[in-house]
């Protein structure tokens, strides 16, 4: 088959990380070559999901006071920190010389930097369609889709990784949203440096590229960018920061913060409020699997509810209103009433604990 280029970019401008693979992505024909890029930023910046709305997700004025600047990227997915202690591969192929169901696509490219984790000693695996973990993990950020004829898959190799800045920009709609999202984060993810692998840029795209041309089964060689190509990518790196692009679905904004946030595939952050008598209740879960792992609560007026922040664990996200009303009018504990629910809906079954 025709050979995959290859562009080594190493250290590049934050906004051309984006910019270049956007670029290429909108001139490619059946005729171009497929190519993967290998880059990484100069300096931090912050990338938005095509579908998120900017006032939703990023408090501004945080963002300005930290010289973070923001684009938006035209592929889906969550709002990302980045800077130079992660690595960036993208692939840009034509749709015609890719698989036709997504989870193949994921499958043939991310198997990549799946086998380049594991050729360091760590135990990776591709989990959910996209999400490479190591240890149960997230150690990698990945998205993907198509831009005109291009099928783009994109993702990192985190080296390290800066919670504090990824936390503080963030439009929470409270500070106990806020420190539970940190609290998954920190726990969910992992990066090379956890696992004291000190590793050069250099060695890991030679890694990369290796992998690539394996698991494809066709040769990569070295590539350079075209003038045409550099200037189509200086072009897009202005739109994608444009305040037009970045006010994209300002329509759908809504009045507060994120009420939702992924942390992992298995993991994220919700809030929700309630009326509850005379207290405005409101709510942050860590919810894996529809199940609160864990609650903070707080109200309006103040009022302590510890004891109803351990009893949620366990509970479903999607009942925890009606199990708050069920508690606090019975007094009993919620596990009770989790256990006679189950026992109503299936009488003749044994106790889940017992199952497994």
């Amino acid at each position: 088959m025709n050979s995959i280029r290859l562009l080594d970019l190493g250290l590049i401008p934050p906004l051309q990380t984006q910019a270049i693979y956007h670029a290429l992505a909108e001139n490619l024909t059946i005729d171009s070559p497929d190519t993967i890029i290998l880059c990484r930023p100069s300096t931090p910046y912050l990338c938005l999901g095509y579908h998120q709305v900017f006032e939703n997700t990023f408090n501004k004025d945080e963002c300005a006071r930290r010289g973070l600047p923001v684009l938006r990227r035209r592929l889906g997915g969550g709002a990302t920190y980045l800077d130079k202690n992660q690595i960036f591969y993208q692939c840009v192929f034509h749709h015609s010389r890719m698989p036709a169901m997504l989870k193949d696509i994921y499958a043939s490219l991310l198997s990549a930097p799946v086998s380049v984790l594991r050729g360091l000693g760590l135990h990776c695996e591709l989990r959910d369609t996209n999400e490479i973990e190591v240890d149960g993990r997230r150690i990698a950020g990945t998205g993907g889709g198509r831009i005109d004829e291009a099928c783009v898959i994109v993702g990192n190799i985190l080296l390290d990784f800066d919670f504090e800045s990824m936390t503080s920009v963030w439009n929470t709609p409270s500070e106990s949203f806020r420190a539970l999202a940190e609290q998954a984060l920190r726990e969910r993810l992992v990066t090379l440096n956890d696992y004291r692998k000190e590793i050069s840029y250099e060695t890991l795209a030679e890694m990369l590229a290796e992998e690539f041309s394996r698991s494809l089964g066709r040769p990569v060689q070295l590539g350079a960018l075209t003038d045409e190509e550099i200037q189509s990518a200086n072009e897009v790196a202005k739109e994608l920061t444009a305040d037009s692009f970045l006010s994209l679905h300002k329509e759908r904004e809504e009045a507060g913060a994120l009420t939702k946030l992924k942390i992992s595939a298995r993991a994220f952050i919700h809030a929700d409020e309630m009326q509850l008598g005379e207290f405005k209740l409101y709510g942050s879960f860590l919810v894996s699997s529809d199940l609160i792992q864990e609650a903070i609560l707080e109200s309006q007026p103040a009022n302590d509810w510890s004891f109803l922040q351990e009893q949620l664990r366990g509970a479903a996200l999607s009942k925890w209103k009606e199990q708050i009303l069920f508690a606090t009018r019975s007094g009993r504990s919620l596990t009770s009433v989790a256990a006679q629910e189950s026992a109503e809906y299936a009488p003749n079954a044994r106790c889940i604990t017992d199952v497994l």
